[in-house]
């Protein structure tokens, strides 16, 4: 539903702007310095798959170092999860201490290519996290009043239930306390790392494809970073999926 007032509102924006003169347009557009990653290229690494399987993008430079942290087979495991979630992982150095650093991961947006180049936002943590208790609270609720019905069936479904809610009770913890928050890098806390989370499913994003292009974008300080990379790499197979 959020996702859909997202959309509306979007678009109401976008019809709005079409109307708005040309040259107002120009003469209050603000631009932003970009920093981005660009493979071979001067400040911008990638650590292939390591020893935790990660895909490493970062890039360097004199005031800051950015890593950002994606899991080669995250396309098919997203699917998974409940509500189709995509995880990164992103790493901040400040290395310049005397100029603080704003890190704004509720600004940032994860770009769909193949699917009309849609941007989703990215979930808050705490409100992700109780989403996910809410629907489990929903389908705890529901399943009771089912085996109401069906006491015979009360004995196997009581094992996957627990096995669920211990899931859930970990994802939530998880979704707590390595979640990325606002924050500044300075000199006293140069260095942040956590988790950002976004949805994949929407509107004009269905079915993915088997190899998929994305674009992450986060403010960072004065730049907005952008980091393009593809699931799965392109130096890495297309697995099939295993059935449900």
């Amino acid at each position: 539903m959020k996702q859909r007032w997202l959309l509306v509102v979007w678009m109401a924006v976008g019809l709005a702007a079409a109307m708005l003169p040309t040259e107002g347009l120009a003469r209050n557009k603000v631009e932003i310095p970009t920093l981005r990653w660009v493979p071979d290229s001067l400040g911008c690494m990638v650590d292939k798959a390591g020893t935790d399987r990660f895909y490493r993008y970062t890039i360097a430079s004199d005031d800051v170092k950015i890593s950002l942290a994606v899991d080669p087979q995250e396309l098919t495991q997203s699917q998974r999860r409940a509500g189709h979630v995509v995880g990164l992982l992103l790493t901040i150095h400040n290395n310049n201490t005397k100029t603080p650093l704003a890190v704004k991961p509720n600004d940032a947006t994860l770009e769909f290519i193949d699917h009309f180049h849609w941007r989703f936002p990215a979930w808050e943590p705490g409100d992700l996290a109780y989403r996910v208790q809410n629907s489990t609270d929903n389908l705890m609720h529901q399943t009771d009043k089912d085996l109401e019905k069906r006491p015979e069936k009360v004995k196997g479904s009581e094992v996957r239930l627990r096995e669920h809610q211990r899931l859930v009770s970990e994802m939530v913890e998880f979704l707590s306390t390595q979640g990325l928050h606002e924050t500044a890098l300075d000199a006293v806390n140069p260095d942040v790392s956590g988790w950002i989370f976004f949805p994949s499913r929407g509107k004009w994003v269905g079915s993915w494809k088997k190899r998929e292009e994305f674009v992450f974008r986060i403010p960072v300080g004065s730049w907005m970073v952008e980091f393009p990379f593809v699931l799965p790499p392109n130096d890495r197979p297309i697995l099939k999926a295993r059935p449900d």
